[in-house]
């Protein structure tokens, strides 16, 4: 199977990138402006996108400032049942973040390079959010 990696360096401490990828404010910020659920272990989040894009994701790990996992629950047909990891390490005075995104089906090239232009964009988004404050969520 395929899969989706990110490594993306960010000039902030762990806990901030950490609250924007494990809170509904953090993410909303950066992802999608609409976000509802909880971010909590076990629990779900409900993003809104357009379309059939509407990812509902469940909380499988949630490790305080070096982890998130998701699990695509429902939502996107072509992510059902991916797994979606947020991984941080302190490197100097920022926070490197890995991410990755493993798909439980074989999908076309076109599909994972959307999805993998897409991830380019907003953990771009995300960067911009924990540096300067301001990220480019997409706003249904």
């Amino acid at each position: 199977m395929k899969k989706i990696l990110h490594v993306v360096s960010v000039a902030s401490p762990c806990d901030e990138v950490f609250a924007a990828i494990a809170t509904r404010a953090g993410l909303s910020s950066w992802w999608s402006t609409r976000v509802d659920g909880s971010g909590e272990l076990g629990r779900e989040l409900r993003f809104t996108f357009h379309g059939d894009f509407h990812p509902v994701m469940r909380v499988t790990t949630l490790t305080q400032n070096e982890r998130v996992e998701w699990t695509c629950a429902s939502g996107h047909e072509p992510w059902q049942d991916n797994t979606f990891s947020f991984a941080l390490e302190a490197v100097d005075a920022a926070a490197r973040l890995t991410f990755v995104q493993e798909y439980a089906r074989e999908l076309s090239d076109t599909a994972y390079g959307t999805y993998n232009f897409n991830w380019g964009y907003y953990l771009n988004s995300l960067k911009r959010f924990c540096e300067d404050g301001v990220g480019t969520p997409f706003n249904p």
